[in-house]
């Protein structure tokens, strides 16, 4: 899909599917216990910041004039001063109108095993919870490139649209109708999101952060410039090979094949050390950089 003229985009993922399946995600949260702790974690979370930037703690420049008794001392322009030798201060303005915009992987990983319902019922939990906080809503989904695009809208509607695009896309994984295999391109959404999404505000990474390339920088970039929260998708599948003798394992998103002895205990060992060890250096890059993240699992929605 073509995505340079980003502006004149309008809702281009829902005409693709308004002829499917209907089910709002209002209808689907009914069917979600928000009671569980680390739904009640997550809410716990994101709360806070949001409810801070309601009352004004987030300011945006507005202009340099003249300084008039009672403004903040601590917004003296000095360097203005020093140029025209009168006293100048910055100007700013509360920015109240909170915006939510969403990067979520659909790579072929993501749809593996007892991951998709995970996937799937995190992503309706934030989409409604952001609804709730935020004014308005928009984001990507992606994979080797950006698939779907949805621009900045009104919360409540957008949230409504992101959600029924997504239920129909799985509703064409499930009809066979697969996306290509490949590497999953997170640089590409976030040079996208870069360009697209100026004013501050939070952004959702959801991604099970396998095959990713070159996305270091670019997710450095963005956090200097919004609120990033990035919620891993996992299974434990990903942490440790079942025991089943000579099999024959297929990466999902590359195709490649290999034929591996699951019994051999150094194997196992070797597997389990090598994913723990990737683990830990993507939590502490993630923490190093100020990304709030949180991994999850199947076992937290049951």
């Amino acid at each position: 899909m073509k995505y340079k003229n980003w502006s004149l985009l309008k809702n281009l993922a829902l005409t693709e599917h308004e002829t499917k399946r209907q089910c709002s995600l209002k209808e689907f949260i009914r069917q979600i216990d928000l009671n569980k702790s680390k739904l009640k974690k997550i809410e716990s979370l994101l709360a806070g910041p949001f409810q801070s930037t309601k009352v004004g703690t987030g300011f945006d420049f507005n202009e340099i004039r003249e300084y008039k008794m009672g403004d903040d001392l601590r917004h003296i322009s000095w360097s203005t001063t020093a140029k025209t030798g009168t006293l100048h201060t910055k100007e700013y303005f509360a920015e109240k109108e909170i915006t939510s915009y969403f990067l979520v992987d659909i790579s072929n990983s993501m749809l593996c095993g007892n991951k998709l319902d995970s996937f799937v019922q995190l992503f309706a939990f934030l989409l409604n919870l952001s609804s709730r906080l935020s004014e308005k809503i928009g984001g990507v989904f992606f994979s080797h490139d950006i698939n779907y695009i949805f621009p900045i809208e009104h919360a409540n509607t957008q949230a409504n649209i992101i959600f029924q695009t997504f239920i129909n896309f799985i509703y064409d994984i499930n009809k066979k109708v697969s996306i290509p295999s490949t590497c999953t391109n997170l640089y590409k959404a976030l040079e996208f999101t870069q360009k697209h999404f100026h004013k501050k505000g939070f952004v959702y990474l959801i991604s099970d952060f396998i095959n990713l390339t070159n996305w270091e920088k670019s997710i450095f970039q963005t956090s200097q410039k919004q609120n990033i929260y990035s919620f891993q998708i996992y299974d434990s599948i990903d942490f440790q090979l079942p025991k089943n003798g000579y099999v024959t394992i297929i990466d999902p998103e590359t195709n490649q094949r290999c034929i591996v002895n699951t019994d051999n205990k150094l194997i196992q060992e070797s597997y389990y050390k090598t994913m723990i060890q990737r683990q830990e250096e993507l939590k502490s890059f993630l923490k190093k950089i100020g990304v709030h993240h949180m991994a999850i699992e199947k076992s937290d929605f049951e």
